[in-house]
């Protein structure tokens, strides 16, 4: 028994950590401190590097395939951090941010008792489609990411405002404000969506990851 409860809690806090430095890459996209990018790019590249070696590790009990491809994973991660540097583009910050996810989210399919994991995941995940979206002047796609990032914040309030829920009630309070000011912000961008309102995805988008990073450190705690 304690040896599986130690499996979830080593699962947990791996996924945290790539979550986390996920959230890292992502504010460091969106900044124009080649400082900042620096310091996001170095922390991912040595989690990177310390994941390989435990792969590498006779003890590591993993199949061979998953181990295989995590490697491989790795390699690409070094290579395109060293080769590239602060000179990355944003479409090479997402490809970096979406590996850590969707290797988190494996982490997190096997915790999936871990209800405010998975909320900072769907919130960092918004944010990232979000941005995307802007980045490429997508319509269609900026439509799909407001729709997705709506419902998210609709169940965020659905749930806030349960009686049942055992936050504190100035977070619930909190939680509740902030979903609808992004049920705002929406119908304020979705009025003139061809016409996109840079200002009000980003502040979603910094709404998102700041709740994201929120949840995350509380799980850690």
């Amino acid at each position: 028994m304690k040896k599986t409860t130690d499996q979830v809690k080593n699962a947990e806090r791996e996924a945290s950590i790539l979550l986390n430095h996920a959230v890292e890459l992502s504010q460091a996209a969106a900044s124009n401190s080649d400082k900042e990018k620096i310091l996001a790019l170095d922390s991912n590249l040595k989690l990177w590097v310390e994941i390989e070696t435990t792969l590498k590790n006779a003890k590591n009990l993993l199949p061979e395939e998953i181990k295989t491809n995590l490697l491989k994973l790795s390699k690409f991660v070094e290579r395109l951090t060293l080769t590239k540097g602060v000179k990355m583009t944003k479409n090479d910050f997402d490809t970096l941010v979406n590996i850590n996810m969707q290797i988190s989210g494996g982490l997190v399919d096997a915790v999936k008792n871990s209800l405010a994991r998975e909320e900072a995941f769907q919130l960092l995940k918004c944010a990232i489609d979000l941005s995307t979206a802007k980045e490429n002047n997508n319509t269609s796609d900026m439509v799909n990411a407001l729709e997705n990032n709506m419902k998210l914040w609709v169940y965020i309030k659905t749930l806030a405002s349960s009686e049942k829920n055992p936050l504190p009630k100035e977070t619930k309070t909190n939680l509740i404000k902030l979903a609808d000011y992004v049920s705002s912000k929406t119908l304020e961008v979705g009025k003139n969506v061809d016409n996109i309102n840079e200002k009000a995805i980003d502040s979603m988008i910094m709404t998102n990851l700041q709740i994201s990073e929120g949840l995350m450190t509380k799980r850690t705690k």
